[in-house]
């Protein structure tokens, strides 16, 4: 994958985090909902769940991408 390959992926993996960021909060938030009511949240934290592993892998993505493109910047590095 070249630079510019790397840089526009990581630039997608940013704005799904911020959005997937939201979805945790409002979700955190139905969940506070639903129990203050006294109704079962157990299906509303399932999904929690899955989106918090969902947004872990992201993460990770993330990070991968970053490492990546400090390569990429290391190597155009004149070191001369």
């Amino acid at each position: 994958m070249n630079r510019e390959s790397l840089e526009r992926h990581l630039a997608c993996v940013d704005h799904e985090i911020a959005r997937t960021e939201q979805h945790l909060r409002r979700q955190h938030e139905l969940i506070a909902k639903l129990e203050g009511c006294g109704e079962d949240a157990a299906e509303a934290r399932s999904v929690l769940a899955a989106m918090e592993g969902s947004q872990a892998l992201r993460l990770a993505d993330r990070e991968l991408f970053r490492q990546e493109l400090a390569l990429f910047r290391q190597r155009l590095k004149k070191i001369w």
